[in-house]
């Protein structure tokens, strides 16, 4: 039997170092709450302690052998601002713990619990053969009242549990190999419900699941796919590209029934927003009328789009992917909301308005936090704390009640990091209970990857999309750029990023560019449909080389590298459009030889990257690279595997040295998918491609 035990705390025990960072050193769990906060930290004097639970007032704290403790008896349960000063010098903001904007000023933030409310733990989960047993430590509150009563579910449905006395055990016999999510609730025996009631503890049985060895596709939820013949509401006064064309979740279900995206090797699912947006035509900024189909206008936190379905609709579909081993990602709206949004009407203060984003005086760069992206909608301000508790507690209720299992953050670099921040460390406090590892993947649209850098770490997004891959896989696939321009991008992406770089995710194309096809077509004309399609010309015949050898590299490319790769929904069979909203358009139901042909590429490379661990891993090494030809080795442990590619027009054939270090001096490679070998001699191979031609090589 295989045991894992998790320890967490009954209350918030807060040691301060000397740079601050208040974590908690590991103990056994408590059986009993008790009232009070420890701070301790190191410091060779005296320090001086203010804060919210003093009233800012100075706190001189001695210092003993290096170390300093101050010990708050009394404390309600909340959140704390404070600060700690040694010599004269107030310490640096630890930017890996909770903080709190106090008056236009960050702090470290002290998290206290409510110790007069028992609490829930997860003292193990075990794996006894195939069934998996999950054991809640009951902590009683400071009154010290034992357990009264309990109620669990298993993937929402009642079980009863074994209690012996103040722990309750779970067994969870294999059904499926999808999500087993337990929701554990109840009370003492004076009545005194737990502070964590109805506690949401996510599990994945399958152990093998990497968030690093992924491969994600967003949905675009209205232009994927109808399958609800109601007709969705619209504004009559907005272009039929603007508005809705009636895309549902059962849509969405029915594909992930007929394996489409496990044929391309999908087991990350991005849904665009779910979120009610208002049911009127609004202005962009060219004065367009567009509708809220994209669904990132939200007017509340928690009620979800009708045109798209019901709550239930949106559960089948989690829940289907679950089963089919597919993870799902709600795609965040945290910089800014609608003016019909609940907090606007609830707290006017939280929804700032303030000047537009674009204008003169407010470039995106020049005010990134202070500007709206549009009058209509209202920025929110992370620098009032009430409105950061708020904001985070709605997204763990709405990811709790459709049980997903990460986010997409939209616009990360125009938020405060306090909001990211906070509900990264939250999440993880999930994490430290047993729940499945959860996955924060971050929107911030620029060439700079310094900029993109400054919102991931171990204690706020874990990776972002690498947009300045992006423009280079652009370049060279629809621009003829040089192949050496996209190895220094890639190398670059690995400097930069460093251990991070296997979080990112590469990508050809998303929702806010124009389409990979229109661009090699290059024949965009406009932003409302004017672009020919002409991957939709002809039936059984292939048209068009041109754009299906170009975009089946870039996908080679973007699918074999380090990170989590990312497919555009209607970039597998190269739908085309010009600018947002064109990049839009409905997905093709009906597919002809030329995108039926891409298709078949995409799916190919997608169950090479499934298959091939070496493709899933983190490492790459450049072999060979000119204008038009391109090597490279990828590894992960003992797997190698070698991507070559040539984009010219006339067939190549190199000698391309295969490393020592991967003992294969004398290798067999094989071609995946290919009737083709490929001899290496004495650390040589020679290696020959067609035009357009690319070869995923594994040794035999």
């Amino acid at each position: 039997m295989r045991r894992v035990v998790f320890v967490a705390l009954a209350f918030v025990l807060s040691c301060a170092d000397s740079e601050e960072n208040p974590a908690a050193e590991p103990r056994t769990l408590d059986s009993t709450k008790t009232c009070g906060v420890l701070l301790r930290g190191d410091s060779s004097s005296e320090v001086v302690v203010r804060g919210e639970f003093n009233n800012w007032q100075d706190q001189v704290v001695e210092a003993n052998d290096g170390k300093w403790t101050l010990r708050l008896p009394d404390i309600e349960a909340g959140v704390y601002a404070y600060e700690v000063e040694a010599d004269g010098l107030v310490n640096a903001i630890n930017p890996a713990v909770y903080t709190k904007w106090v008056s236009g000023q960050e702090y470290q933030a002290l998290r206290v619990h409510d110790c007069q409310k028992p609490s829930w733990n997860v003292r193990s989960v075990d794996r006894e053969g195939d069934d998996m047993v999950v054991t809640f430590n009951f902590v009683k509150s400071a009154s010290n009242a034992d357990l009264g009563n309990v109620s669990v579910t298993v993937a929402g449905e009642p079980v009863e549990p074994t209690i012996d006395e103040n722990e309750v055990v779970v067994r969870i016999p294999k059904t499926t190999t999808g999500k087993t999510t337990v929701v554990i609730s109840g009370s003492d025996a004076d009545g005194v419900a737990a502070e964590n009631d109805q506690m949401w503890l996510p599990l994945w049985p399958n152990d093998d699941f990497d968030w690093t060895e992924s491969m994600m596709y967003l949905v675009f939820t209205d232009r994927f796919r109808d399958a609800d013949p109601a007709a969705p509401v619209t504004d009559g006064n907005v272009p039929q590209i603007a508005s809705y064309y009636g895309g549902d979740f059962d849509g969405v279900t029915a594909a992930i029934e007929e394996g489409y995206f496990e044929s391309m090797g999908v087991d990350v699912l991005w849904l665009s927003p779910v979120y009610e947006n208002p049911d009127v035509g609004l202005p962009g900024r060219e004065s367009e009328l567009y509708m809220g189909y994209h669904g990132y206008w939200p007017i509340d936190p928690l009620t979800t789009e009708a045109n798209y379905g019901s709550d239930a609709a949106l559960q089948r579909l989690i829940d289907t992917a679950h089963e089919n081993g597919i993870r799902v990602l709600f795609d965040i709206v945290l910089n800014h909301v609608h003016e019909q949004h609940t907090y606007c009407s609830e707290n006017p203060a939280w929804c700032e308005t303030t000047c537009t984003c674009g204008d003169p005086g407010c470039a995106w760069e020049e005010k990134p936090i202070e500007c709206q992206f549009a009058p209509y909608l209202p920025d929110l301000n992370y620098k009032n704390h009430e409105l950061v508790e708020r904001v985070v507690a709605d997204v763990l209720a709405l990811m709790e009640k459709f049980d997903v299992d990460g986010l997409r953050i939209d616009a990360a670099k125009h938020m405060d990091h306090v909001i990211m921040r906070t509900l990264r460390l939250r999440l993880e406090e999930l994490e430290a209970q047993g729940a499945a590892p959860f996955y924060l993947v971050g929107e911030t649209f620029t060439g700079d990857r310094g900029e993109i850098m400054r919102y991931v770490a171990d204690h706020e997004l874990h990776g972002q999309f690498d947009f300045p891959l992006f423009y280079a896989v652009r370049g060279v696939f629809a621009y003829n750029g040089s192949f050496r321009d996209l190895e220094n991008s890639a190398s670059d992406s690995e400097r930069t990023y460093g251990q991070f770089n296997p979080w990112m995710s590469p990508f050809l194309g998303n929702h806010d560019v124009a389409r990979m096809a229109t661009e090699i077509a290059g024949n965009k004309l406009g932003k409302f449909e004017n672009t020919p399609d002409l991957m939709a010309d002809g039936v059984d015949e292939v048209t068009q080389w041109n754009i299906i050898n170009r975009m089946s590299m870039a996908f080679a490319f973007v699918i074999t590298q380090p990170g989590v790769p990312l497919i555009y929904y209607g970039d597998e069979v190269g739908l085309a459009g010009g600018d947002d909203p064109d990049n839009r358009r409905f997905m093709p139901q009906e597919l002809n030889a030329n995108r039926r042909t891409l298709l078949g590429r995409v799916q190919q490379l997608g169950q090479a990257r499934r298959e091939i661990a070496a493709l899933r891993g983190p490492t790459r090494a450049e072999l060979w690279v000119d204008d038009n030809m391109y090597v490279y080795a990828r590894q992960n442990g003992d797997d190698i595997a070698i991507v070559a590619m040539n984009k010219g027009e006339d067939g190549r054939a190199e000698n391309v040295t295969i490393p020592n270090a991967y003992g294969l001096a004398n290798a067999t490679f094989q071609a995946y998918g290919r009737d083709k070998t490929v001899q290496v001699i004495d650390g040589t191979a020679r290696i020959t491609l067609d035009p357009w031609e690319y070869v995923i090589l594994t040794p035999q």
